[in-house]
């Protein structure tokens, strides 16, 4: 995978949402195709963001945000008529979590850029995968990946998607891991998809469903990765917190891998920028030999 003369790093497909802790709390950036691209933006990647929001005051405020960090908005769409979605604690437990559906889950297929359009890399959020007309804009991406030049990557987040619908996880996303270059995950996703398997069975389980390398992270922040038939374990730092915000250290290795990283070294980096970074990307101070925010990164503190 080579970066690309007038194309981009990445080109993210999936949910935009603004997020809150609390009713009256101001909103941030959220869902996971938007959380994942604002990240790399940060981390300097080219990257363009296919998605949608209402046509209301939320989802300009996520325009903004997203505008702030450079991303490319050409393929991100305002949709009459409907409401941003809005989440309600979708990184805390399955019970305090809460959202109200708007228009990121509308997103088509037909509107996927033309295949003319380079990307080193093509990311889906896995929520994307939960209901249509997004599930087949999410395999469509996917599957046109390597006709952009490039190769594809999903985040799994089947903790979410079993949230949705338990009984349809297995089901929408093993098209989506046959069709995937690369698939990155949480040890709650593994144990959603497999129960009480250790990580190094869940890699295996995971790459026989088809890609060929699988990121797992622990909750403190250390890497599982398998690249082919090797596992490596990528240990993180022990006098650091464990990360705040679950999707910096994917970013960080799809970034890397889009730059030509070795999958190994990406792997490892991104526990460095995930525990380097506050939820939604705040730096925190640097400890221990931590490189400091790159930067751009300053931005996500906006959001």
């Amino acid at each position: 995978m080579t970066p690309m003369s007038g194309g981009f790093d990445w080109l993210a497909v999936g949910d935009v949402a603004e997020e809150r802790a609390a009713a009256s709390s101001p909103g941030i950036l959220g869902g996971g195709a938007a959380r994942l691209v604002a990240h790399a933006a940060a981390l300097r990647a080219r990257t363009a963001l296919v998605a949608k929001v209402g046509a209301d005051e939320a989802g300009r405020r996520v325009r903004d945000a997203l505008e702030r960090l450079k991303v490319d908005l050409r393929w991100f769409r305002e949709t009459p008529g409907l409401r941003t979605t809005i989440w309600h604690q979708p990184d805390g437990e399955a019970q305090g979590r809460r959202v109200e559906r708007g228009a990121d889950l509308g997103l088509r297929l037909d509107e996927l850029p033309p295949n003319f359009v380079r990307a080193a890399l093509t990311v889906v959020s896995g929520y994307a995968l939960s209901v249509e007309p997004a599930r087949s804009a999410a395999l469509g991406a996917l599957a046109g990946a390597h006709a952009r030049g490039g190769r594809s990557a999903l985040l799994l987040e089947a903790d979410l998607l079993w949230w949705t619908n338990a009984r349809m996880t297995r089901r929408v996303l093993e098209p989506a891991l046959a069709a995937v270059d690369s698939v990155a995950l949480q040890a709650a996703d593994a144990k959603v998809l497999f129960g009480s398997v250790d990580s190094r069975e869940a890699l295996r389980l995971l790459a026989g469903l088809g890609p060929r390398l699988v990121y797992l992270a622990e909750p403190d922040g250390s890497v599982w990765l398998r690249e082919g038939g090797r596992v490596h374990w990528c240990p993180a730092g022990e006098s650091e917190d464990a990360p705040r915000d679950r999707y910096a250290g994917p970013a960080a290795f799809w970034v890397a891998l889009a730059q030509r990283s070795a999958p190994r070294k990406a792997a490892a980096d991104s526990i460095r920028y995930a525990q380097s970074v506050r939820r939604a990307g705040a730096p925190r101070q640097p400890q221990g030999g931590v490189p400091a925010a790159p930067k751009g990164r300053e931005e996500l503190s906006r959001l």
